[in-house]
């Protein structure tokens, strides 16, 4: 068989024939896919779910916390099972902060940051923002949240982080009070899964 002269197209019939060459050498099965020019683009390394304790029912294992921020709390109770982060809930200047940090594998074309959270005040205003949850990875922000956001139950947030694949990043929350009133910020099965 005479093979095309490189910069010509292939013919019908000369297309046929490597394809025939082709399956002969590697066959048609997992190994022949695997000298797919697609197999080998876009692939992501380590797929999967990548906070540890992510649902704190360890405690503060892996996670980086003010004190008193993890735990079993009865007037912020977990999503499910009996630990969350409970942010703030004291009434006075104050700031909490919760964090992670977490190698993002290269090649994952989805990354997706979900938490549930909860939020109740005895803030009474309907305008002015005074009790703030910050959500950041790295610098980025990525949402804020306030006494004007609170609510009866948990509600689950999800961010797209594909930006992030191959970093190493830090998720991070910030909750910030002011002089009076208090806003509970309570986050619990977090996740942040790539694929």
């Amino acid at each position: 068989m005479s093979m095309p002269q490189r910069g010509r197209r292939w013919s019908g019939a000369a297309a046929a024939a490597a394809a025939v060459c082709l399956t002969a050498v590697f066959g048609s099965g997992p190994a022949a896919s695997a000298f797919s020019p697609a197999s080998r683009t876009g692939s992501c390394a380590s797929p999967g779910q990548k906070l540890a304790n992510a649902d704190f029912e360890l405690g503060r294992v892996a996670w980086t916390d003010s004190t008193g921020v993890i735990g079993q709390w009865a007037q912020e109770p977990a999503l499910s099972g009996t630990w969350n982060a409970f942010l703030d809930g004291h009434g006075t200047v104050h700031t909490d902060t919760l964090s992670q940090t977490v190698t993002l594998p290269a090649g994952c074309s989805v990354a997706t940051l979900r938490f549930w959270l909860h939020i109740d005040t005895f803030e009474t205003t309907t305008v002015n923002a005074y009790d703030k949850l910050t959500v950041q990875v790295n610098t980025t922000t990525l949402a804020t949240y306030s006494n004007l956001n609170k609510a009866t139950g948990y509600a689950q947030k999800t961010f797209n982080l594909a930006a992030f694949a191959g970093q190493t990043v830090t998720v991070r929350f910030t909750g910030t009070e002011d002089s009076s009133l208090q806003t509970s910020f309570a986050v619990d099965e977090t996740a942040l899964t790539v694929s």
